[in-house]
């Protein structure tokens, strides 16, 4: 019988929470030393004893992990609800690039109050008009908010304006800091930039691709702030913008 190690269940719960987690993802959050091979390997095994099932889009794609029925105890331990049995979203393209965005927020150097993606947010009592495609806060002297809206160019450019827009009128009882863009490819920045900066927001815009994520923590990731047009770090300034709360 496989003996199911501490790393293992923590595994075990971030695909029930992230829903669908890539062997790249896993990797880079528990075994980042280790060989693409060597974390294939300890998958097979999750898999085969029932904690982790698995997908794959088709026979070039990476395959998806989530939570196996012998993981339902596992996930109840840590006082969640145990969701077995999700099928693969059509947006899974969407889920896998949020996830991206969280696991550059849960690897920084920075302590993290809380990374909830959109679809936690329901089962969290939000209220607000606008969904962002997540939220987060960082643990500093004071505690720093974003939220998060990751663009793969599938929807209009007028639908994510109209999403800042609503930022800036302020979200009652929610302020948040910046609302941070990551575009899937780098020409939709351009675009994304030229369009947003024609509205002269004074909500503190900043973006970057999703590439530079995979590779570097929320915190390391050089950004594009829209205010000047210039590149910092996401901890760098504190919003001068007044955010209604």
């Amino acid at each position: 019988m496989l003996r199911c190690m501490e790393r293992d269940k923590k595994l075990i719960v971030k695909c029930g929470i992230c829903r669908w987690l890539t062997t790249t993802q896993i990797q880079r959050l528990y075994f980042p030393s280790a060989t693409v091979n060597a974390v294939q390997k300890r998958l097979r095994k999750l898999i085969e004893a029932g904690y982790l099932r698995t997908h794959r889009e088709s026979m070039i794609s990476e395959a998806l992990h989530t939570t196996g029925p012998k993981g339902k105890v596992i996930i109840e331990e840590k006082g969640l609800e145990y969701t077995g049995g999700i099928e693969v979203s059509r947006q899974i393209a969407h889920m896998v690039g949020v996830n991206d965005i969280r696991i550059a927020v849960e690897t920084g150097a920075i302590p993290v109050a809380y990374f909830f993606a959109h679809w936690q947010l329901a089962h969290l009592g939000w209220m607000h008009l606008v969904i962002p495609d997540a939220t987060f806060a960082l643990v500093l002297p004071s505690r720093r908010t974003f939220a998060v809206e990751y663009d793969r160019a599938t929807e209009s450019l007028s639908v994510l304006v109209a999403k800042l827009c609503t930022y800036q009128e302020g979200l009652s009882g929610f302020p948040i800091e910046a609302v941070v863009i990551v575009t899937e490819r780098d020409r939709r920045m351009e675009t994304l930039s030229r369009e947003i900066r024609k509205r002269d927001l004074s909500l503190r815009v900043l973006m970057a691709p999703l590439a530079e994520l995979q590779t570097k923590s929320m915190v390391d990731c050089s950004f594009l702030d829209l205010r000047d047009g210039g590149h910092v770090k996401i901890l760098d300034t504190q919003s001068a913008w007044p955010v209604k709360s």
